[in-house]
């Protein structure tokens, strides 16, 4: 990038102050654009993160007994499945 050549006149030192006020005025309308933009997206998280609370107060009585039965009947099948090779074992030993 080369380097300009200082202004000299009045009327060149204005265009070169309003040309990095231009310059200036684009960076911030882009910033300003870029914060609202994140701003919108803390609040989507803010409200994802509120629903999330509500419903599992709401229901939270529904998902501890679906937590509760699911691990019931998971207990009764390990229950069965090792019931089942206990039975197994002692009828092949008791079995001439």
């Amino acid at each position: 990038m080369a380097k300009q050549q200082p202004a000299t006149t009045t009327d060149e030192k204005l265009d070169l102050i309003i040309e990095h006020l231009r310059h200036l005025d684009n960076r911030d309308r882009w910033r300003t654009i870029g914060g609202f933009l994140r701003s919108l997206l803390h609040i989507a998280y803010l409200v994802i993160i509120v629903a999330s609370i509500w419903y599992t107060f709401k229901y939270s009585d529904v998902i501890l007994k679906k937590i509760t039965e699911q691990a019931a009947e998971q207990a009764a099948r390990i229950t069965q499945q090792n019931t089942g090779n206990l039975m197994q074992e002692l009828n092949k030993y008791l079995k001439p």
